[in-house]
């Protein structure tokens, strides 16, 4: 244990701060502002509905409110959750019985996603901002055209990890099935979740003192997981029709969709998934469970105590 607000908890409070303020920040200048001084408009209501509807604006509209609410969210949960875990003072255990968490397959998916999502951001955010800070990592790969191909080989790999994670996963759940074993979707989304998401805001704002019991995933978890593969097909989609036509196809609505998404998916990574994996004072700075794919069995007791009971009770290794 240490003690309240103390050494890697002080350094995991100044990270989850610097990178909450660098978020807020960003969506103030590029979102907040932008939204309160472009007067709201439907379009043109004399001619045909739907068609007459301003599709650019509302779109951009829904993922500025969106990109408030989500980041806000994050950064209100994520400070709470800091405050209780920093005033308990529980430092993850690297000794002891190992509980796994992700076989190899997952942590080599893991690696791909963070590689691929990285080059992504790097040279996505790097054409749209060219003119400012862009411009020198765009110059260092050797120039647009470059930087253009490394964004799209990047995009094709990625698309190939979301096709072999849902085929490798959907068949090994359809043969379970055929067979009579137990298949559970321990991922899905459940009514469960919602409560435990409830009751853990209470526990944090201190209204009751236990806090709820998770299995195999909790409800952050299960956000993240579900919120990436959102986010794939938003951008995706829409990077498809960019790269076929252009930016002017369809009045522009591919790029924003893919634009906007790409700055929610950004910000919500560096605020909830980073926060919530790696520097949240219990691992901070980083968690190792993605590379060594184990958790120790005192450490799975405190944040899954649900799952450690199946485990023991179906004596899996």
């Amino acid at each position: 244990m240490n003690s309240a607000f103390s050494g890697r908890n002080m350094e995991s409070i100044a990270v989850f701060s610097a990178i909450s303020g660098l978020a807020l920040s960003w969506v103030i200048l590029s979102v907040v502002t932008p939204m309160l001084t472009t007067p709201f408009q439907l379009g043109n209501l004399h001619a045909n509905f739907p068609f007459s509807l301003d599709w650019p604006y509302l779109v951009g509209l829904f993922f500025q409110i969106l990109i408030v609410v989500m980041i806000s969210f994050a950064v209100v949960h994520n400070g709470l959750d800091l405050i209780n875990k920093a005033a308990v003072g529980y430092v993850r255990n690297k000794e002891g019985p190992k509980v796994k968490r992700m076989d190899l397959n997952q942590r080599i998916q893991h690696m791909w996603l963070f590689v691929t999502t990285g080059v992504l951001a790097l040279t996505g955010f790097a054409q749209l901002y060219y003119v400012g800070w862009g411009s020198v990592v765009i110059n260092a790969m050797g120039g647009l055209a470059i930087s253009m191909d490394v964004h799209l080989l990047a995009a094709l790999l990625l698309g190939v990890l979301v096709v072999y994670h849902f085929a490798f996963y959907s068949t090994q759940y359809l043969y379970r099935r055929a067979r009579g074993l137990p298949a559970p979707l321990k991922v899905m989304v459940t009514m469960t979740d919602i409560t435990d998401a409830l009751h853990n805001m209470k526990h944090m704002l201190g209204l009751t003192k236990e806090a709820p019991k998770y299995g195999k995933y909790d409800y952050a978890q299960k956000l993240d997981y579900w919120g990436i593969y959102w986010g794939m097909i938003i951008l995706g989609v829409p990077g498809v029709l960019l790269w076929a036509y252009g930016y002017t196809f369809l009045d522009g609505l591919p790029f924003i969709f893919h634009t906007n998404e790409a700055l929610l998916a950004v910000l919500f990574l560096l605020v909830f998934h980073f926060y919530q994996a790696h520097w949240n004072p219990r691992d901070f700075p980083m968690s190792n469970v993605f590379l060594t794919g184990a958790m120790t069995e005192e450490d799975t007791r405190a944040s899954h105590p649900l799952e450690l009971e199946r485990i023991k009770a179906e004596g899996e290794n």
